[in-house]
């Protein structure tokens, strides 16, 4: 594809193949709209990592959860509507921040695993 310079074509229908994200402006997926408000009202943590939290509306989900629900922002900056008042923020890259975590609840190992597997293939 980069020596080429051309996107890849999917093998069976012929159309161009496209990573398994929604890109700005594209629509979201139903099932986000059948379950997120589901989601929020289960959810007893909110952990929020690597964002400018600007598009919406993956950048209102913090504020949907209920207000004694704890949220953490891990990331460079300070983003959205998260606030050291109200919330755990920590400033750090999040890569680092992740294994720090994995680290102090025994799942480094794991973590190393998983990155294997999915840098390997």
């Amino acid at each position: 594809m980069l020596e080429k310079g051309e996107a890849p074509l999917c093998n069976k229908c012929g159309s161009l193949v496209k990573p398994d994200i929604v890109f700005f402006g594209e629509v979201m997926p139903r099932l986000f709209s059948d379950m997120v408000h589901f989601d929020v009202a289960a959810a007893d943590l909110v952990l929020v990592l690597g964002t400018s939290l600007k598009v919406a509306p993956v950048a209102s989900i913090p504020d949907w959860v209920k207000s004694d629900v704890p949220r953490v922002l891990i990331n460079r900056e300070m983003a959205g509507t998260f606030s050291e008042d109200r919330d755990v923020f920590v400033e750090e890259d999040c890569d680092e921040s992740v294994r720090k975590i994995c680290k102090m609840i025994g799942w480094e190992e794991e973590l190393d695993q998983l990155y294997s597997d999915t840098h390997s293939k």
